[in-house]
């Protein structure tokens, strides 16, 4: 796993947020939910992620594991939400956009 920002009490971001926060840092605000899986999960692709479209599916689920892949999908999913209800970001197709100077991490 990359180093991420470092969660802390004052701003309750889990780790996995925090990696969310950093992609988009590195990603002019963009974060797509497979960047989250190859990055913070570490699951490989089995095709290059950069030239297909958003809701391409990337990986073999074969290969990771059904209820592997679903619960970091899952996780992904609620881990948006929560940044999109905090005010952070806002809901794109396949993943979100940071809102500039709403980002704490």
């Amino acid at each position: 796993m990359a180093n991420f920002c470092t969660p802390n009490k004052r701003d309750n971001l889990s780790p996995l947020q925090c990696c969310i926060l950093t992609l988009g840092k590195k990603n002019d605000g963009i974060v797509l939910a497979r960047d989250v899986l190859i990055e913070y999960y570490g699951f490989v692709p089995n095709r290059d992620p950069s030239c297909l479209n958003a809701g391409a599916l990337v990986f073999n689920k074969s290969d990771i594991g059904f209820s592997r892949y679903n619960s970091a999908s899952v996780a992904v999913c609620k881990a948006f939400n929560r940044l999109v209800k905090r005010g952070m970001a806002r809901k794109i197709y396949s993943g979100i956009e940071l809102i500039p100077g709403k980002v704490v991490g």
